[in-house]
């Protein structure tokens, strides 16, 4: 199942709340899931479009919360591609008229008679927006698995209706983008902390359980390969910076000989030497007396600067230098 369908299941397996919350949450649905028509006698018919049966109950359920039925609505079932079932829960004319009034959603219009219309009205209770984000949701939301990202996306048949959610997002402090993909207007919502407030707005609980854990367990890797990235860094320069330790004793040993060092240096070169992959702090351990590592670089440098002065000898020998 995917993190879509379990977040899904659990806000349809939610109780109904107050009536305004019905209500509330019915306009999310119809204003993402409907399929309004208009017949010859021009009257409005309403029908709710899901391919989820625990959305489709939830609908019904609303359906029936909202007052008493006209009639009976109607179940239609429809075969998709690749086995996948569409349910269509169709009402009469009687209830469209009173959902849609109850809404806010009829406009009068020239020559008589009504149309559909987004609402304009403002819901000013908390309740009700998140009632409306659920009902939304459930109707067009999709919801990618925070194990890969954080991304909330919702499909309107029109700008009008995505503009609508807009609005409601915004007043509960969540900010989404509006674009358009295939003739359709898309809603999206990025980002770990604003899917998570989505996700607890709307009642999931459980899923901001589930997308919390994966967020820490994310931060975990992050840290855990940021640690790892900065060891190699460390580990790669210690070992760059031996390895020209080492070739300039080494042509200090061609060039004139180690016995020609002061004996610190010749002590500490041997060490490098015998010990190409010790820590300075290490090597100046073993020195009589011992060494800091800080005095160990320094002596490093000193054999550095000696290799260098004797490849820009002439005679390829440099001086002794006291100790």
């Amino acid at each position: 199942m995917s993190f879509t369908s379990q977040v899904k299941s659990e806000l349809a397996a939610l109780k109904t709340q107050a009536r305004c919350c019905v209500t509330a949450e019915l306009g999310g649905f119809i204003m993402g899931a409907s399929v309004i028509t208009l017949s010859g006698q021009r009257q409005l018919s309403l029908s709710i479009r899901t391919q989820s049966a625990a959305v489709l109950r939830r609908a019904l359920t609303l359906f029936k919360a909202s007052g008493p039925a006209a009639a009976r609505p109607r179940l239609l079932l429809r075969e998709r591609l690749a086995g996948r079932r569409e349910y269509l829960l169709a009402l009469s004319h009687q209830d469209t008229h009173r959902l849609l009034r109850d809404q806010g959603m009829l406009r009068p219009q020239e020559g008589g008679g009504e149309r559909f219309a987004a609402p304009r009205r403002v819901m000013r209770r908390n309740c009700c927006r998140r009632a409306y984000l659920r009902g939304s949701f459930l109707a067009c939301g999709y919801i990618a698995d925070p194990r890969r990202r954080y991304h909330v996306e919702w499909v309107f048949q029109d700008r009008a209706r995505a503009m609508r959610l807009k609005r409601v997002l915004g007043q509960v402090g969540l900010a989404a983008t509006l674009g358009e993909r295939r003739g359709s207007s898309l809603l999206t919502l990025k980002g770990g902390d604003q899917v998570s407030e989505l996700l607890k707005l709307m009642g999931a609980s459980l899923a901001v359980l589930s997308l919390e854990n994966c967020r820490a367990e994310k931060s975990l890797r992050e840290r855990a390969n940021r640690a790892v990235n900065c060891d190699q860094a460390n580990l790669g320069r210690q070992l760059s910076a031996a390895q020209r330790q080492i070739a300039a004793i080494e042509a200090l040993s061609r060039g004139q000989g180690l016995s020609t060092l002061p004996p610190r240096l010749e002590a500490l070169a041997r060490l490098r030497l015998s010990q190409p992959d010790a820590r300075l702090q290490d090597l100046g351990q073993q020195l009589d007396p011992p060494l800091g590592k800080s005095g160990v670089a320094h002596q490093m440098r000193r054999l550095l600067a000696l290799s260098e002065q004797l490849e820009a000898a002439p005679e390829g020998r440099a001086g002794d230098t006291p100790d």
